[in-house]
């Protein structure tokens, strides 16, 4: 029976493999490269996106649950530390510093990575030729709205060799990359901002349902207590969510609106995997099943993941 949800699901444990294979290499060269690890996002986009020039709102949709003002802040501190060049107003395209500071770190992750590899070869080459043909079809897929998340990923890669771990790794980056597209495709038809979605999916799925628990959970999108407050207010007034008794619930319309943008995620998502016959979905399945325990063998316990 073809099961793609299990297969996607390996997509992303098989990624999660390999970081820890390079996590001892990678930590001192972000130290020595970054001067402040909240740069590396948007240095990373804009590296992935040149020679266009990255700017806030471009940012906000690859990252639509950002905190705007914090971006905003983020590109004028970064070009002030000299990662960014500012080439129009609000307009920004990585300097030579942060061109250099995205491909040594890369490169040296990517070249540690095949070093440690003990994938078999043979087996590489064939995830990657599943992996690429799942890719390209991607590539084709229209959502009505721009793939900012897997152009950014799949136009900035540096160059690493077909059939290599680093390869498959970037594959895996493509296509997670792509599963953010799909959803923010699925919901923006429903006329929110994506703060403002982020606070209902909480609420649906029961991670974070008062305002105190949600900038817990949260702290790196710098919304306060009272920012979270006034939008659950906004979401009960648009009866999507309303008070219970430990918090908010999500009501019978808000549920309706995100199960129904979880089902379009799925069609978005799901629609170009239909390029992959069944039994090339299940050897995809069983590839990254492989690769994924013979990596999670070479790290110790507490770091894989």
């Amino acid at each position: 029976m073809r099961d793609e949800r299990s297969v996607f699901q390996l997509l992303g444990e098989t990624s999660a493999s390999i970081y820890p294979l390079a996590r001892d290499v990678m930590r001192p060269l972000f130290e020595e490269y970054f001067s402040e690890q909240r740069f590396y996002q948007v240095i990373f986009f804009a590296y992935n996106l040149n020679p266009e020039p990255i700017t806030a709102e471009l940012f906000l949709n690859r990252n639509p649950y950002a905190k705007p003002e914090s971006v905003l802040e983020i590109l004028m501190d970064a070009a002030e530390s000299g990662y960014l060049e500012k080439v129009e107003e609000g307009e920004y395209r990585p300097d030579q510093i942060g061109s250099d500071a995205i491909e040594i770190v890369h490169e040296a992750f990517y070249s540690h990575a095949n070093k440690l590899n003990q994938y078999p070869a043979d087996q590489l080459k064939e995830l990657c030729s599943l992996l690429v043909k799942l890719v390209d079809s991607v590539k084709q897929t229209d959502l009505g709205i721009r793939k900012i998340s897997f152009d950014a990923s799949h136009d900035g890669h540096i160059h690493v060799g077909h059939g290599t771990l680093a390869k498959v790794d970037q594959h895996l980056d493509d296509l997670n990359a792509f599963r953010d597209d799909a959803h923010i495709a699925a919901w923006i038809p429903v006329g929110t901002d994506g703060h403002t979605w982020e606070v209902l999916t909480f609420v649906w799925n029961g991670d974070a349902t008062t305002a105190e628990g949600l900038a817990e959970r949260l702290p790196y999108r710098q919304y306060t207590v009272d920012n979270y407050r006034a939008t659950l207010d906004d979401l009960a007034q648009k009866g999507w969510v309303e008070a219970g008794a430990d918090g908010f619930i999500v009501t019978e319309e808000g549920k309706k609106i995100r199960d129904d943008a979880e089902g379009a995620t799925e069609q978005n998502y799901f629609g170009p995997w239909k390029v992959l016959s069944d039994d090339e979905l299940n050897r995809l399945g069983v590839l990254l099943t492989a690769l994924k325990e013979t990596n999670l063998k070479l790290v110790p316990v507490d770091d894989a993941g």
